[in-house]
């Protein structure tokens, strides 16, 4: 069991790292800051809005200590999401 003060610490850790993120993420998506191609800069955003997601599940929803079940049901919706990409990608590459 963690006291208080070491899950109060956690949280601020989390939150130093998800604001970090979106700064990171805002930095990237300002026009001509890096001379890097717009697919790529959406990929790297999604990308970290991805790990954003994922550290507020798991901490701030309390997904991390619930049975791994209730995990797969909360990771289904991705698995949507990367189904849903490959088929709209897909299309770039198969001209019908």
């Amino acid at each position: 069991m963690t006291s208080r003060a070491e899950s109060v610490r956690l949280y601020l850790v989390i939150w130093g790292w998800l604001a970090g993120l979106m700064l990171l993420g805002v930095f990237l998506s300002e026009a001509g800051v890096l001379p890097l191609p717009a697919a790529i800069i959406v990929v790297l955003v999604t990308l970290l809005s991805s790990v954003k997601a994922v550290l507020v599940a798991l901490y701030y929803m309390h997904l991390k200590l619930d049975r791994r079940l209730l995990a797969v049901i909360a990771l289904a919706p991705l698995l949507l999401i990367v189904l849903v990409l490959g088929v709209v990608y897909s299309s770039a590459f198969i001209r019908l």
